[in-house]
C-alpha cells in the first residue's frame, strides 16, 4: 500500500516555510519561485521513503473530487492512505485527514 500526501496548493506551503525560515536568515526574503522551490524541494525530501507519494492540490484538475483525481491522475489504488493537510483556520495553522481509497473511490 501506498501514501499519498494531500498538500496545500504550492505557494502556500512556500509561504509557510519562507516565514520559518526568517528565523534562520533574518532579513532574506524569498521571491515567489523561491517559495515554490521550498514547497517542491519538501516534497522532494518526503518521497525520498518508500511508498510516499506527494501531490500539491494545484496540480488536481479543479472541481474533480480528490479520490478520483489522486486515482485517475497519479496511479492511487483501492486501499492505498491519503493524508490530507488542508489550511487551517488561523494563521499558521493546519489540519491532517487521513483516509483510505476506497473500490467505489474510482467512479
Amino acid at each position: 500500500m501506498s501514501t499519498f500526501y494531500l498538500l496545500p496548493p504550492r505557494p502556500l506551503i512556500g509561504e509557510r516555510f519562507a516565514g520559518f525560515l526568517q528565523t534562520f536568515f533574518p532579513g532574506l526574503d524569498w521571491d515567489v519561485a523561491g517559495r515554490a522551490r521550498l514547497a517542491d524541494l519538501l516534497g522532494a525530501t518526503a518521497r525520498n521513503h518508500p511508498d510516499v507519494y506527494v501531490v500539491y492540490r494545484d496540480d488536481l484538475p479543479p472541481g474533480e473530487p480528490p479520490a478520483r483525481a489522486l486515482a485517475d491522475g497519479f496511479g492511487a489504488e483501492a486501499g492505498d492512505e491519503v493524508v490530507e493537510v488542508r489550511p487551517g483556520a488561523l494563521p499558521g495553522e493546519v489540519t491532517a485527514r487521513r483516509w483510505r481509497l476506497g473500490v467505489a473511490s474510482r467512479g
